[in-house]
C-alpha cells in the first residue's frame, strides 16, 4: 500500500480508506492508528491536532468510526508516545527500565516508558518535549510558550533562530558570514538543510548559530534526565537522524553542565524511519492485552 499525505479535515474518511485497503489484502485483528496531537487514548478521540499550515482542529473522533466501520479493535496513539513505545519492544533497549525516546523533526517530541508501561500524563499531554524551556529570556517561542526548546532546535527552528539571530547581531554578522550573507540579508526563505549546507562549508555565523543549537540540545535533554532519570535515550527525527554526528558531538559537548543524575546511553534509533511502524504496532500489543 503506498502512503499518502495526511489531510487533516478528511482523517477519519482517509483512515477508513486505508482499513478497507488494507482489510481487502490481507486478514487483520487489529487496528492501530497514531497521530500527532494531543490524543485520549481510552476515549480513541484526537483532542488537538495542529496542521501543517498553523490551523489547530479541536476534536476528531478516530476509533468509534473506524470500529464501526471495519468491525475490528481500534487503538489510538499519539505518535511520540507511540514511538517510545516501539523503541521499548523492538529498539535499542537492553536491560534498561526506563526509556525516552527523543523526535527531533519539524518539530520536537517524544515519549517515557518504564518498565514497559508507558508515561501519558493526566489526559494524554505527555511527551511536548519540544516545549521545555531552554531559554526563557528569548522573544522565540512555539504554541505560546517563550524560549520553547522546538523554537531554535527543530526543523521548523533552526532557520527561524539563525534569521533572529542575524537580525540582533547584524553588525557582527556582516562581518563574519560568507556565502550565507546574501540569504539572509535578502530576507530569502531557507530550510534547515541549507542552515547545516552552510556550517560544513565553512560559515563562522551559521557555525556559531549551531553551536547554540547544540548546547539548548543539552539542556533539553539535560532536563528530561534530570526529570526521569533514564537508562537510554534514543534520537530519531529527521533533524537528529539527518545530523547524527553533529546532534551527538554537540550535546556530548555541553551535557555535563546541566545532568544531575547518572549519565544514560544516547544513540540513534536503530528503527530509522520505520519507527512510527514498530509504534503502533507496539500500541496493539500493549491495549490488546
Amino acid at each position: 500500500m503506498e502512503s499518502e499525505p495526511t489531510r487533516p479535515y478528511e482523517l477519519r474518511a482517509q483512515l477508513g480508506r486505508a482499513v478497507e485497503t488494507l482489510t481487502d489484502a490481507t486478514p487483520l485483528d487489529a487496528v492501530s492508528v497514531v497521530v500527532p496531537g494531543l490524543v485520549d487514548a481510552d476515549r480513541g478521540s484526537v483532542r488537538r491536532f495542529d496542521t501543517a499550515d498553523g490551523d489547530v482542529i479541536d476534536h476528531i473522533e478516530i476509533a468509534t468510526p473506524l470500529r464501526e466501520r471495519c468491525g475490528l479493535p481500534v487503538f489510538l496513539e499519539n505518535d511520540c508516545t507511540a514511538s517510545a513505545l516501539g523503541e521499548w519492544q523492538f529498539g535499542a533497549r537492553e536491560e534498561q527500565a526506563c526509556v525516552i525516546q527523543l523526535t527531533v523533526g519539524t518539530g520536537i517530541g517524544g515519549g517515557v516508558v518504564e518498565r514497559g508501561r508507558p508515561c501519558r500524563g493526566e489526559t494524554g499531554g505527555a511527551g511536548e518535549f519540544g516545549l521545555i524551556p531552554v531559554a526563557p529570556d528569548s522573544i522565540l517561542e512555539s504554541a505560546g510558550v517563550t524560549g520553547a526548546w522546538e523554537a531554535f532546535c527543530s526543523g521548523r527552528g533552526i532557520p527561524s533562530y539563525v534569521r533572529h539571530r542575524y537580525r540582533v547581531d547584524e553588525v557582527w554578522a556582516q562581518d563574519a558570514v560568507s556565502e550565507f550573507r546574501e540569504t539572509l540579508a535578502a530576507g530569502d526563505e531557507f530550510g534547515a538543510p541549507a542552515v547545516f549546507e552552510a556550517a560544513d562549508a565553512g560559515d563562522p555565523f551559521v557555525q556559531a548559530c549551531l553551536d547554540r543549537v547544540s548546547r539548548y540540545n543539552a539542556v533539553g535533554i539535560a532536563a528530561l534526565c534530570n526529570a526521569y532519570e533514564p537508562g537510554l535515550v534514543t534520537l530519531g527525527g529527521s533533524v537528529a537522524l539527518g545530523n547524527v554526528d553533529w546532534f551527538l558531538e554537540g550535546v556530548d559537548r555541553y551535557l555535563e553542565e546541566y545532568l544531575f543524575v547518572d549519565r544514560p546511553t544516547i544513540r540513534e534509533s536503530p528503527l530509522g524511519e520505520e519507527l512510527g511502524l514498530y509504534g503502533a504496532l507496539s500500541v496493539a500489543l500493549e491495549r490488546g492485552e
